[in-house]
């Protein structure tokens, strides 16, 4: 059996491109009927993730699950991007589990340290479980990444690197002021990175936050964060109000030219204004020609990874050293499974031997004799069981497997089929 995971993410594709691929809820079931081979399948579909996570028999080769998946998809969503399509690529094997477990941790998301991306994997592992899609294979190998996901956020400040990156957007919008007393924030968006900014313009004593949602939300996130919710049509007066505008809704451009200039006309005048909006969706919310405004100063999201990640290296290379030890520990459990029929093949052959004589003892001697030698002979044969046992599984954790099967075939003549 192999793990081959097939997929593409917002390195490799624009989210425009993942978003064609919206209605492929029923994949990982089709390409479990397509190829009987694929004995389960976990798919992990987000705004710029998109995987599947595939158990595969010995014989289907990686580039036959990746071609199948291209098909299937394309019968799925005839309208998906063909960028989309090119951007497929498939990892196998311990690559795969190095990167799924990687994925877990918020290693790969585009703010390291996303702590969505957890509960994503989780939601995806559960919902295949509940159809029947999960092997025991992949149970094991779920159970484990978001084991590690935890341990690296209880473990390293991994967790906080999100919050960081709010507070480097911050810090480069107002030139490294930390005190925001007296300023007026506008947040557009209401996810959850919006609740990450919240607390940090709260820690900064901002004199007031409005909340403005596209689609309506503002209201419900307000009865639950310190911020005033601003009304669907009001943009444009909240606008003027703010002297700082952080963005983070992730629904595309929501801050267009137009709207800028109607509530600031000032802002088309070169020097008069230094009026500085922050970036933080992936998707970009505001559009280009609004950075090109003289008295606008745009910090792009790229800008604040760049300077976030850079100031979290100590704490990357931390939860990147938990996560190997993870994949470590994962992978030299499924190697030493793969002991288990030549410990049991071993402890059978003895058993036989150890049982033969108890026979012949019984019908030589009397039962207490007979009675006597079997419970030494049975002590015997688990005292000198015991270590053979334990280095063959030591072994194969090692990667010798073949070498301990080879073994035990010169040795006793035992042969275990693989």
């Amino acid at each position: 059996m192999h793990i081959h995971v097939v997929g593409v993410d917002h390195e490799s594709a624009s989210l425009s491109a993942l978003a064609s691929v919206g209605p492929a809820d029923a994949l990982a079931a089709r390409v479990m009927a397509r190829e009987p081979a694929i004995a389960g399948a976990v798919l992990l579909s987000t705004c710029n993730r998109f995987e599947l996570v595939t158990d595969v028999c010995d014989g289907t080769d990686a580039d036959t699950v990746l071609a199948l998946v291209r098909r299937e998809l394309e019968a799925l969503c005839p309208q998906v991007d063909p960028l989309m399509l090119a951007g497929l690529s498939v990892t196998s094997d311990e690559a795969a589990v190095r990167h799924l477990f990687t994925v877990g941790a918020g290693l790969l998301s585009a703010v390291i340290g996303d702590k969505q991306v957890a509960g994503q994997l989780r939601r995806a592992y559960e919902s295949a479980s509940e159809r029947g899609q999960c092997t025991a294979r992949l149970h094991r190998l779920f159970h484990s990444c978001l084991h590690t996901s935890r341990t690296v956020a209880s473990t390293t400040s991994l967790g906080a690197v999100g919050r960081s990156a709010a507070g480097v957007g911050l810090d480069l919008a107002t030139r490294g002021r930390a005190d925001l007393r007296g300023t007026r924030v506008l947040l557009v968006g209401t996810g959850s990175f919006a609740r990450v900014v919240v607390a940090e313009l709260v820690s900064r004593r901002a004199k007031e936050i409005m909340c403005w949602s596209a689609s309506g939300r503002a209201p419900e996130f307000a009865a639950h964060h310190q911020v005033r919710p601003v009304p669907g049509g009001s943009l444009v007066a909240a606008l003027r109000e703010a002297q700082l505008v952080v963005t983070c809704s992730g629904n595309g451009v929501v801050l267009d030219e137009q709207t800028v200039l109607a509530a600031r006309p000032e802002l088309a005048a070169p020097a008069v204004a230094d009026f500085p909006v922050v970036d933080l969706s992936l998707a970009g919310d505001v559009a280009a020609s609004v950075a090109q405004l003289p008295g606008v100063r745009v910090v792009s999201l790229a800008e604040v990874v760049a300077k976030a990640n850079g100031t979290q290296a100590e704490v990357i290379e931390e939860a990147q050293r938990v996560v190997e030890h993870g994949v470590r520990e994962y992978l030299a459990k499924e190697r030493s499974r793969a002991a288990d029929p030549l410990v049991a093949a071993l402890r059978q052959h003895v058993a036989m031997l150890v049982d033969a004589e108890i026979a012949r003892c019984h019908a030589k001697e009397s039962e207490e004799v007979a009675a006597a030698v079997e419970r030494s002979l049975r002590h015997a044969a688990g005292t000198l069981l015991h270590t053979p046992m334990v280095r063959v599984s030591q072994l194969v954790e090692q990667g010798r497997l073949e070498e301990c099967t080879e073994a035990l075939d010169t040795l006793f003549g035992i042969e275990v089929e693989q």
